[in-house]
């Protein structure tokens, strides 16, 4: 029951954050991802938003992802603060971190909600309106997989 309040209130907050953000002037871009987990070894499928930058370079970047695989079902909602590196080429490399919201049911066993911090990095490719790019993410505490990689794409 109090997994189920967590979720709600995390989800209620990112849905308050995804209306009224654009209408205080912010512009939002979406994005696809898909990559695998490590411990749990699992494929991972989500989205993300990337809002105007906060300061000079720096951005919030929340994502949504589930999880599937190693006899549990996943979901992982992540808030992370990156510095985008400036640069001339059209490879953008970031750095970061921030905090995931885990919730884990196993195949056999009671479900769980987690609270964990982690690292961030990752390289945006090319100029495009739909950029690529690459991310890993480093769990810093237990209560998150120990790592995370995806690749994705920016839709306009």
């Amino acid at each position: 029951m109090r997994s189920r309040t967590r979720i709600l209130a995390v989800s209620t907050a990112l849905l308050f954050f995804a209306v009224f953000a654009p209408s205080a002037g912010a512009t939002t871009t979406w994005g696809l991802r898909a990559g695998f987990s490590s411990h749990p070894d699992q494929f991972i499928v989500g989205g993300q938003a990337d809002f105007s930058p906060v300061a000079k370079n720096l951005y919030i970047m929340p994502s949504a992802l589930a999880g599937f695989g190693d006899n549990a079902f996943t979901l992982s909602f992540d808030g992370d603060l990156q510095y985008r590196f400036v640069t001339k080429s059209s490879v953008h490399p970031y750095a970061g971190g921030g905090f995931s919201l885990y919730w884990v049911n196993p195949d056999n066993g009671e479900s769980d909600t987690n609270f964990g911090a982690n690292l961030d990095g990752g390289i945006f490719f090319g100029k495009s309106a739909r950029p690529m790019f690459v991310d890993v993410k480093a769990g810093i505490t237990d209560e998150v997989p120990d790592w995370k990689f995806a690749f994705g794409i920016m839709l306009p």
